[in-house]
């Protein structure tokens, strides 16, 4: 299917992240807390970029997140806000060598034990990239590469997870790994995050199954073309309420069109973007009711 061959050829341009990342003092993910835990639940989003005022200004004007720095030079970090609540957070890293511009979205899932799930992620075939790290106001967390070389984030956030509610405008709504051996990937997230997993008949071709935790779908995972070359990637889906408007407006505030909305995939009511380094994201315009958060792409 041509947006298969077309992520596949966007992925194979990212440069796999370096070893060891240096961290400033964090925020918390709620505040305030919530005390409440969702292990499997994808909660929080970071940018790692050596454009930080770059991207601030790219996701600013492209879709109307607040930044709020916290601290800046080499330990640079920032949060964006959307309608009050944390969405991303933005830190610095230096590009790998040869590389001009450099862009890289980490989506980090809940977990009740950083330690356990991090040893267990290695033990079946991972490997650690940023090790344990454990901020008082944001918890504890790492990040690591599956098995394919997909990178994500485990985290026990110090004030608990974010509730299952609706997604705002601007907000994360979706998640996939796109990857070149589906069943492989499937059997080890199953294993790590204990997952369910189901199939459902109107499934887009580009997804083979969901991922579920705690009665909501968290996650899918989809197949890239065996003929690429690219690491294996977890993208991220914000919600859009225009896909029309907010391309356009992407595109005036330096990001690119990769993938554009097709009336044979989802109605065209999903795209796929980079933003002016090059970082890709992808755009849903997806419709429910309020508390209906079971309803997927």
């Amino acid at each position: 299917m041509r947006i298969v061959a077309l992520l596949a050829l966007m992925f194979s341009v990212l440069p796999a992240p370096a070893q060891t990342v240096d961290l400033p003092p964090l925020p918390a993910i709620n505040d305030p807390a919530t005390n409440e835990y969702l292990p499997g639940k994808i909660i929080w989003a970071d940018l790692f970029t050596n454009n930080v005022e770059r991207a601030r200004r790219f996701y600013e004007q492209a879709f109307g997140w607040e930044w709020r720095a916290i601290s800046s030079g080499e330990h640079a970090y920032g949060i964006f806000y959307n309608a009050g609540l944390a969405v991303a957070g933005v830190a610095y890293r230096a590009a790998p060598e040869g590389i001009e511009d450099y862009g890289r979205w980490v989506h980090y899932v809940s977990v009740g034990d950083v330690m356990a799930a991090g040893s267990e992620i290695v033990a079946k075939g991972g490997e650690e990239l940023l090790g344990y790290r454990n901020h008082a106001n944001r918890g504890e967390f790492a990040i690591y590469a599956g098995p394919h070389k997909e990178v994500f984030g485990i985290m026990r956030s110090s004030t608990g997870d974010p509730g299952d509610y609706r997604a705002d405008f601007g907000d994360w709504i979706w998640w996939e790994l796109f990857t070149r051996d589906v069943q492989s990937s499937i059997e080890y997230y199953q294993a790590i995050f204990d997952y369910e997993i189901f199939e459902k008949e109107d499934t887009p071709d580009f997804i083979d199954v969901y991922l579920q935790r705690h009665g909501y779908a968290r996650a899918a995972i989809g197949p890239l073309s065996d003929e690429s070359e690219q690491v294996p990637t977890w993208l991220g889906f914000i919600r859009v309420e225009d896909m029309t408007r907010s391309l356009e407006n992407i595109v005036v505030h330096g990001g690119k069109v990769l993938l554009a909305p097709e009336p044979d995939v989802l109605d065209s009511d999903l795209a796929v973007i980079a933003d002016p380094v090059g970082t890709l994201i992808a755009l849903l315009r997806w419709d429910y009711p309020e508390g209906d958060t079971e309803e997927l792409p």
